[in-house]
This record gives C-alpha cells, structure tokens and sequence, in this order.
C-alpha cells in the first residue's frame, strides 16, 4: 500500500512541478532566474521544506483513502496546496541544479541568517537535533501505521493530531525563510505558506475541540481558510 502511494505521489508531483515551472511566471509568486544560482537559505529551505511536504502528502493521502469524513475538504486542500508548492520548490532546485533531497538531516542552513541565532531559534534548533528525520513534528512510522489502520472517528482525530503537530514543526522554518531568504520569490512563497499553515492550525485546533467533546467535525460551506468560524 506504500509503495502504491509513494508512487502515486511521485506521479503527481512529476506532473505538478512541469506546470509550477511553466507557470510561475504569471503566478502570483514569482519565478526565479535560471541564471542565477542558490543561496544555501533558499536552497536549504527548499531542500527541507520539500521534505515536509512530502509526509504532509502522505498523511492527507492515507488519511483520505477509504474514508468518508467531514475532514475531506482539509485534507484534500492541503494536498492541493502542497503538491504546486512542491513543484515552485523543486522547479528552484533543478534551475540550481542542486538535489532535491538534502544529503544529511541538518538544520544548519537555519544558522546562516543576517543575524545570529537569538534563543527561539537556538531552542529550535536543539529539537531538530534531538528529533527523529532532524525536525520536530515529523511522524514517526508507528504513527503513520496506526493512522493507516484506524477508521471513523479515530482515524478523523489521529490526522488532526498529526497535521497539526507536523505544521507547527515546520512554522519556523517558514518564519525564518520569509525574512532570511535571498531570492524575493522564495521569500514570497515563505510568507504565504507561513500565513496559509498558521490558519490551518488555528482550523485544526477548532475541530480537534469538536472531537474531544465527542462531536465530529462539521464540512464547512466553504472550503476557503477565510471560512473558519470560531466556536
């Protein structure tokens, strides 16, 4: 079942990152230069934040298969989302001509701002260090497991619980990269991911309330982060 969807993921973002290249000229967030090279930021973040990207996918994807939910419209955003955010960061590796995938699970690219790190960033750092795949809020695979093996509500409030704590890991990555990255384009795709995952935590938190009281999340009428209504 692994293998099935490593490979259906693979598909999709072959295909997403030929149309994010094509079009990040118009798009709201603008292309990088093939002419110019990365900067160990951008490139790292690029690097580690495609990383991310791809448990995010794999939680969403489980958590959809087979399921029928009220989370559907969460879970298939975030896949929407992160599948053309992939392909902007992907497209900027291969114009660096850079891997895809980090070589080591290090932070360092994070030490490299314009100043040094203050004691947030220090703390941060630290958990990346003592985290399992170098940042907090990765699932581990016991939890992808029970996650693929629970149903109904259960499996409605393990995703929630993963998501969240796997958006919150990288919330500073996207801090960091939306003031410290060279190219204005990789600045710009920070700022809207850190403000798109800041919202959907906010969403989160709001339904994993709901099911703590035993009440499973209702689908919104509109599935636009502007929608949320506070309970």
């Amino acid at each position: 079942m692994r293998t099935a969807l490593t490979l259906g993921l693979g598909l999709l973002i072959a295909g997403l990152l030929v149309i994010a290249i094509g079009t990040t000229q118009t798009a709201s967030v603008p292309a990088v230069a093939q002419h110019e090279s990365g900067h160990a930021v951008d490139v790292g973040f690029a690097q580690q934040m495609s990383r991310h990207h791809d448990q995010a996918l794999l939680l969403s994807r489980i958590f959809l298969q087979g399921h029928d939910s009220p989370l559907t419209a969460l879970a298939t955003r975030i896949i929407e989302d992160q599948l053309f955010e992939l392909g902007q960061m992907r497209g900027w590796l291969r114009l660096w001509q850079v891997p895809l995938l980090p070589d080591i699970d290090s932070m360092a690219w994070m030490r490299l701002g314009s100043q040094p790190p203050g004691p947030e960033l220090q703390a941060y750092l630290l958990d990346c260090s003592r985290s399992p795949g170098g940042m907090p809020g990765l699932a581990s695979s016991a939890q992808i497991e029970a996650l693929q093996s629970s149903t109904d509500a259960t499996r409605d409030q393990l995703y929630l619980e993963l998501i969240q704590a796997h958006h919150e890991g990288g919330l500073p990555m996207l801090n960091f990269a939306s003031r410290e990255a060279q190219h204005p384009a990789v600045r710009q795709l920070a700022e809207r991911m850190l403000l798109q995952q800041t919202q959907e935590v906010l969403q989160i938190s709001q339904y994993r309330r709901r099911t703590a009281t035993g009440t499973r999340p209702q689908p919104a009428a509109n599935t636009t982060l502007s929608s949320a209504t506070p309970d």
